[in-house]
């Protein structure tokens, strides 16, 4: 069947359950403390075991750790921008199998929703390109609740994307991106600086394939990200995206804010990582 979402739910899928075990576990250390109080039960524990730790001091340009996804929604916002006559081609006809089912009583339910999250079909239907083991891309494989390793040098940031065992490299040397990359990439080319506090990384030179998150939201060859990466607390760090891509969309696309929450080395130690 279709991967359906009700209110207040994500999808997490097989890969995702290291993930799942994460949380389950983190939030157990606080669990006492939530019973009781409204909001409580693992999402309120996991929050106030956060909060403990959230006043240790830190450096805001130290991004080392492994972070991972606390987002409502798999999508880059809300609100899609409108699509130029192309961009709503290549929209009809990509089917995903994320969201509502297409034609189902929750998804006249929720018209409030853009139709993007209210037309999933079964996998065996859809035209998802991650069905076939090809990787998710980016900014996609970031809106996932999978955990994202962040490996800091001098010369480069590397994420390692512990759901699918993928890599990125960020360049942190002080070179531009190229105006022609050599070739398509599942995750572009990327280049990074520092503004501030803030480190803000330039994408381009995307595999037009690949969809912009999991509902089917399309982008061209000529895709531009920029994502603005900060650390507003030792456990928490936040992320603002701005797609420009105006063969797909008539105007740049603004994500909502991400956040990450830092996952303490005890919790993923049984994974391998450490």
């Amino acid at each position: 069947m279709a991967r359906n979402l009700e209110e207040g739910e994500i999808l997490i899928e097989k890969e995702s359950i290291v993930a799942l075990v994460a949380i389950l576990l983190f939030s157990s250390t606080a669990l006492p403390q939530g019973r009781g109080q409204r909001g409580g039960g693992q999402r309120g524990a996991a929050q106030e075991s956060a909060s403990a730790t959230a006043a240790l001091p830190f450096s805001p340009r130290d991004l080392s750790g492994i972070w991972l996804g606390r987002n409502r929604v798999l999508a880059v916002s809300e609100d899609p921008p409108p699509r130029t006559p192309w961009g709503d081609a290549k929209f009809n006809s990509y089917k995903p199998s994320y969201g509502r089912e297409l034609g189902s009583a929750a998804a006249a339910r929720h018209t409030q929703e853009h139709i993007g999250r209210r037309r999933a079909v079964p996998p065996a239907q859809g035209t998802d390109i991650v069905n076939e083991c090809n990787p998710s891309g980016i900014p996609r494989i970031l809106l996932y609740p999978d955990p994202v390793d962040f490996l800091q040098t001098k010369d480069r940031i590397v994420q390692f994307f512990q759901g699918t065992s993928q890599w990125r490299t960020i360049w942190m040397d002080g070179r531009s991106l190229p105006k022609e990359p050599d070739f398509r990439r599942w995750n572009g080319y990327s280049v990074g600086h520092w503004e501030g506090d803030t480190l803000v990384v330039d994408s381009y030179g995307f595999d037009g394939r690949s969809w912009v998150d999991h509902f089917g939201y399309p982008h061209s060859d000529d895709m531009r990200l920029q994502e603005r990466y900060r650390r507003i607390d030792h456990d928490t760090l936040e992320l603002n995206m701005t797609i420009t891509d105006p063969k797909i969309y008539t105007k740049p696309w603004v994500s909502d804010p991400k956040r990450f929450k830092l996952l303490p080395k005890e919790i993923i130690s049984y994974d391998g990582w450490y």
